[in-house]
């Protein structure tokens, strides 16, 4: 009884695990709006109900699509990056070779700033980015690859906005290189990192004290 238990709890994760691979395979072969889960089933050749059955809600699904799909970035990289803005770089290089992920990603944001109640799951995945980019960052500046006149995680903030535009600029405008505008982009980024901000004088209060 026992064994004939944990065979269907096998069943249920290999079945699970199948749609999963179906929904990433189903949204790198059609737009975002256009992937449901008759979609799903029949990229992945299983039962409509199946689908169902195991993912009842269509965020639940498309959440376990978004983690794992972000979890098999990089796993072919033949060599690791030797900072966080290669980092970055790798990941948006990976992207253009990956649209149906970026589309993903793209579908995603609307869902985090929704009131749904999967809004606050998916925001939280957005902060784990940032807090990923700023601890690696802060390793940069110990190992004395980077210069920070600004807190790690105020930079992570402005690298993220940098990687995530050029991602939909990617989607938008397919003409444009994203990783030539991106190695530009971190230039500037890098000039204002290494900049201490100069105070601005306050004309009024000199006029009032002389």
């Amino acid at each position: 009884m026992e064994h004939h238990h944990d065979a269907s709890l096998e069943d249920e994760q290999s079945l699970a695990e199948r749609i999963v691979r179906g929904a990433i395979r189903a949204y790198r072969l059609h737009p975002f709006d256009g992937v449901d889960a008759s979609v799903v089933a029949e990229v992945a050749g299983i039962e409509v109900d199946t689908v169902q059955r195991l993912f009842p809600t269509w965020d639940a699904l498309l959440l376990v699509t978004y983690d794992r799909w972000t979890q098999l970035r990089g796993t072919r990289r033949a060599n690791p990056p030797r900072c966080t803005i290669e980092y970055v770089r790798m990941t948006l290089a990976e992207d253009v070779a990956d649209p149906g992920l970026v589309r993903v990603l793209a579908g995603v944001i609307t869902i985090a700033a929704s009131d749904s109640g999967f809004a606050e799951l998916f925001r939280k995945r957005f902060e784990e980015y940032v807090e990923q980019l700023a601890n690696g960052l802060q390793r940069d500046v110990d190992a004395g690859s980077e210069q920070l006149v600004i807190p790690a995680h105020q930079a992570a903030t402005q690298l993220l906005a940098v990687y995530e535009g050029l991602q939909i600029q990617m989607l938008v405008r397919p003409h444009i290189d994203v990783i030539v505008e991106f190695d530009r982009s971190v230039q500037t980024l890098r000039r204002g990192w290494r900049e201490r901000e100069v105070p601005a004088w306050d004309l009024d209060e000199v006029v009032l004290t002389s």
